[in-house]
């Protein structure tokens, strides 16, 4: 078993929030995004799309919400604005990413 803090399975464990940043900086409504969510012991991800974009203070805004969350979340810390010390954060959609949250609709155990 690994330690805490040390996930087996999240595909987004080497994004950096740099990346994360970058990303969540540069979409446009229509573009894809991902919300990671720890919780009770499980991963959660889930793939959406944006639906807004507030540039000047740094929010987007997802078409569906995510487990726990909500649907607005800071560009700068990926953080939701409903419960920004919550577990859910924005995550970059890449390859490993969807293809894990499509082999995987309810979640993992965080290990």
């Amino acid at each position: 078993m690994l330690p805490p803090g040390k996930p087996s399975g999240d595909p987004s464990h080497d994004q950096t929030a740099e990346e994360i940043e970058r990303y969540y900086r540069n979409v446009k409504i229509g573009d894809l995004a991902a919300v990671k969510t720890r919780q009770y012991g499980r991963l959660e991800i889930k793939i959406t799309a944006v639906s807004n974009v507030s540039p000047e203070i740094g929010r987007i805004h997802l078409d569906d919400d995510a487990v726990w969350g909500g649907v607005a979340y800071s560009v700068e810390s990926g953080k939701s604005y409903y419960a920004s010390s919550g577990q859910s954060s924005l995550i970059i959609p890449d390859e490993k990413v969807t293809a894990w949250a499509k082999a995987n609709p309810r979640g993992t155990p965080d290990y």
